[in-house]
């Protein structure tokens, strides 16, 4: 229960920006956005004992002008591995606050991005028979990507970035690149 608490907390603190739109200022874009997305990233094989994970994420963001727009992250994954011998099951938990520049070409429907970001990175590892081990660190997270319109009135979009997340838990530095897809909604104008 504490859990699902939590989570629901992070969820309304990520869609809070996107779902409190202004339509009375001028030098806004007026609207936000939500969304989820699948990543598959690299980690620190070391210190949890997988090679790779897959994410599960999700994003809110506020557009304070056509081209900059801040956005809060949450994203979660779980892997099984192997440190000396040892089964362990891995969780990291990520919480971020980006700020994007979105880049408008001609075609409406591909709106490029840059991102760079800083949060909160939580991992858990669980050996099988030793207990459980837990640190946290402050991440830095920078990146790429675009977001494709489809239908009608071009308010979803395909979104997909290139990111690395760079954070230092149980005394290692690590640097994880993140291949993410997902869907996103254009929420106010």
């Amino acid at each position: 229960m504490k859990r699902f608490l939590l989570f629901a907390g992070m969820v309304a603190l990520i869609a809070a920006p996107a779902l409190a739109v202004t339509s009375s200022s001028s030098s806004s874009n007026g609207g936000g956005e939500l969304g989820f997305g699948i990543g598959q990233g690299n980690v620190n094989a070391d210190t949890t004992g997988s090679d790779t994970a897959q994410y599960l994420g999700i994003r809110g963001g506020y557009d304070f002008t056509k081209a900059f727009e801040l956005e809060g992250q949450f994203a979660s994954s779980s892997e099984s591995g192997e440190i000396s011998g040892i089964n362990v099951d891995t969780t990291m938990r990520v919480l971020m606050v980006n700020g994007l520049y979105n880049f408008h070409p001609p075609k409406k429907e591909f709106v490029p991005y840059v991102m760079g970001g800083i949060g909160r990175s939580d991992i858990s590892v669980d050996a099988s028979g030793l207990g459980t081990a837990d640190d946290n660190s402050i991440a830095y997270q920078v990146g790429g990507g675009t977001r494709i319109f489809v239908g009608k009135s071009k308010r979803m979009a395909v979104r997909m970035d290139l990111s690395w997340l760079h954070d230092n838990n149980f005394d290692t530095s690590s640097t994880n690149t993140t291949v993410t897809a997902g869907l996103t909604w254009k929420l106010g104008r």
